[in-house]
């Protein structure tokens, strides 16, 4: 991370906005193929039209620079998912996710907004595979790092009772080719970073 935190900038908050508006329309997109299905008629025993899911764990996380410590950080992170079935093996929705850590010299938080899927492979087993793309924003005093976001993972999860399931989830989220700035300037050019969540999760389905 950044050797010298400064003060707490105001970089990057007119995104969010924009980012709430990305959520809701994603959500949308993301429970349309199952409203359909519901308005069309048919089939009784079909899937519940809409899943939601909340996982708490930790994460150990790196900002990658030439001028940033070579140290995995290890915080509590949260996420938080809402979406539609796509099919008996294919869930699609919306997540996202916060990240913390308290460094000597500032808090340090990353936030994550993104398309996330869940598929598995047989519909039987607990197991699924996950993957999604997003944005992550990491905030450190004065700097601030906003890049797209490729996550990949995977879960398992077992009954629990009604429709509710219980699990735990590993997924990695990875950022590159994003400058890191203090305040307005840009400090490194191209920096990256890197998150590994391992959680505890419910969702009801």
């Amino acid at each position: 991370m950044p050797g010298v935190i400064m003060r707490r900038t105001n970089a990057g908050r007119t995104l969010y906005p924009w980012i709430v508006g990305l959520a809701w329309a994603l959500a949308a997109l993301a429970a349309a193929p199952a409203l359909a299905a519901q308005d069309g008629g048919g089939a009784a025993a079909e899937p519940p039209s809409v899943w939601y899911e909340f996982t708490v764990g930790g994460a150990s996380a790196r900002l990658t620079c030439r001028l940033c410590q070579p140290a995995w950080n290890l915080g509590p992170v949260v996420t938080a998912a809402v979406g539609g079935y796509a099919g008996q093996r294919l869930r699609l929705g919306v997540e996202v996710s916060r990240w913390t850590y308290l460094d000597p010299g500032a808090r340090e938080t990353l936030t994550g907004i993104g398309l996330v899927m869940h598929l598995q492979p047989n519909p039987g087993r607990g197991l699924y595979l996950t993957g999604g793309l997003g944005w992550s924003g990491y905030r450190a005093g004065d700097f601030s790092y906003d890049a797209p976001r490729l996550t990949l993972g995977a879960g398992w999860d077992v009954p629990a009772f009604g429709r509710w399931v219980v699990g735990n989830v590993v997924a990695l989220d990875a950022s590159a080719f994003a400058p890191l700035r203090n305040g307005d300037v840009t400090v490194v050019p191209q920096a990256g970073h890197g998150a590994v969540r391992f959680a505890v999760q419910m969702r009801r389905r």
